[in-house]
């Protein structure tokens, strides 16, 4: 009976473990991007760019910071993209799920890495990160994207 019951506990934590890794993930891979119009936005992980190519200005953004600058206030954009390393277990289900959990840790480590640089000459907020999703799905992958994002500001901004 005892048996039954660990077993029974071990089955429902993978269950909550994974129901909230999967949310997680939603989260973390979700990217909003708009090239319509007069203004141009990509946004990820409470973290974005708007660019409006009339006024001619870059709001920037993340949890805690909201500015708007004129283009010329921009110095340069540049991109860091980090691969996660790969822990295995050790055949156990305790190993298997240690792994699992440690993985999953890692690709949010490489993901903080991770993002599009835009560095402005405002001495209160001089780099601004702009998070890339821990796993893109687009053919491009996140490297396909950092490089869009530099030839749009190539082209409407710098």
């Amino acid at each position: 009976m005892e048996a039954v019951l660990i077993i029974f506990l071990v089955v429902a934590f993978i269950i909550v473990m994974t129901t909230l890794d999967i949310q997680k993930k939603k989260r973390y891979n979700t990217i909003k991007e708009v090239f319509d119009g007069d203004v141009l936005s990509y946004e990820c992980q409470n973290t974005g760019v708007l660019i409006d190519t009339k006024q001619r200005t870059v709001r920037l953004y993340n949890k805690e910071k909201n500015k708007v600058y004129s283009n010329g206030n921009i110095r340069e954009i540049n991109y860091t993209l980090s691969e996660a390393g790969k822990i295995y277990g050790n055949g156990t289900l305790r190993g298997m799920n240690n792994a699992a959990i440690a993985n999953g840790k890692e690709k949010l480590l490489a993901n903080q890495r991770s993002g599009i640089t835009i560095l402005t000459d405002d001495i209160h907020n001089p780099a601004w990160k702009i998070n890339v999703p821990v796993v893109n799905k687009s053919p491009a992958g996140n490297q396909g994207l950092c490089e869009r994002w530099i030839l749009v500001f190539q082209k409407y901004v710098l």
